[in-house]
């Protein structure tokens, strides 16, 4: 099988979003009435593993295949896609790198890290333009910007400070001592409960669950105070890359193609969405969907990413001691595919 998911923040990987059973679902053929993509001999059917980062929800990354899966698109491109999901603890990263799983969704500055420590781990393309991690704070705080956060108390998750939270405290002038940390959860009740005055969160996620609860919330995304971040990825093995290319750039045509029809039909493909995330709230997938389809807007096309966008992440993280040294960030990025298929023409 060709093998191949805060801001590492705390929040990586986030996307966060608790621990899911595995699901499955393989469509050998395409649906009725789909078109061929090409009229030369048939590629063989290969068979492909992808693995979401988390639990079923409408995750840009996540509804593209979902979306390509059931519209047809891996069918035409004669690709049998097997959809799963971790169930945590990286589980999908272990199996990409045991080349158990062809692909899997994984934050920017995870393909960072993993490349610095010498893992055969590369992005194929870019969905978060941005990161998905920023921070809440209630509308009537008098908390505006970072330069407000000062003497107050701020959470972080998962035990560990983001780089992200550290350079928006710079962009103000202040440091860890001017603020008070508490490491929190992931429930956002502790928010709600006002155990913290500022509180991490998943972008697409929990801002519209404590909205729901009836606290009106100022959102602080890092990127709008000049803190350089980047979103989900898909992540592909670099070894396996190598020597079955062709599998990927059907996989990437397939879902990027998907991603071209999901912008254009946001509503049907949180319906795609809800055969996989069963029992899902809609208003909360439609709202998750939203923020990543406008986190991934690119005037040269979704997938696509810039060096420069990657060398200051990389750059930010090794300031941050998040990185142990200096990094070249190409190491950890291919583009190359998604360039190619744009250059091409191929994804409409």
């Amino acid at each position: 099988m060709f093998a191949v998911s805060a801001l590492l923040l705390a929040s990586a990987l986030v996307a966060a979003c608790g621990n899911a059973a595995t699901s499955a679902h393989v469509t050998p053929s395409a649906p009725a009435g789909a078109s061929a993509t090409s009229t030369a001999t048939p590629k063989p059917i290969e068979r492909v593993g992808f693995m979401a980062g988390f639990t079923p929800q409408a995750n840009l990354p996540f509804v593209a295949a979902y979306v390509a899966q059931e519209r047809g698109y891996f069918a035409e491109e004669r690709l049998q896609v097997d959809i799963r999901h971790s169930s945590g603890q990286d589980e999908h990263l272990k199996l990409l790198l045991n080349k158990d799983v062809d692909f899997v969704t994984g934050t920017a500055a995870q393909a960072l890290r993993r490349s610095d420590d010498g893992l055969p781990v590369v992005a194929i393309a870019l969905f978060g333009q941005r990161g998905d991690q920023g921070y809440v704070v209630r509308a009537d705080s008098g908390i505006k910007t970072p330069a407000d956060f000062k003497g107050r108390t701020i959470g972080f998750k998962a035990g560990v400070v983001p780089a992200e939270l550290e350079a928006m405290l710079k962009t103000a002038g202040l440091t860890r001592n001017d603020v008070k940390l508490v490491s929190v959860g992931f429930d956002p009740r502790e928010f709600i409960e006002k155990k913290v005055d500022v509180y991490p969160v998943f972008l697409n996620n929990e801002p519209d669950t404590i909205r729901k609860a009836g606290v009106p919330i100022t959102v602080l995304d890092p990127t709008d105070f000049g803190v350089p971040t980047l979103g989900l990825t898909y992540l592909a093995n670099k070894e396996a890359l190598a020597q079955r290319g062709d599998v990927a750039e059907r996989f990437l045509r397939a879902t990027l193609r998907a991603t071209k029809w999901i912008e254009a039909n946001p509503d049907a493909a949180v319906e795609i969405t809800l055969k996989y995330a069963k029992g899902a709230d809609v208003a909360h997938q439609r709202f998750l969907l939203g923020v990543d389809l406008k986190n991934a807007a690119r005037a040269d096309g979704f997938g696509r990413s810039s060096e420069a966008d990657w060398q200051a992440l990389a750059d930010l993280l090794t300031r941050h001691q998040v990185l142990p040294r200096t990094m070249n960030a190409k190491q950890a990025v291919d583009m190359s595919i998604v360039d190619r298929l744009y250059a091409a023409k191929q994804i409409n």
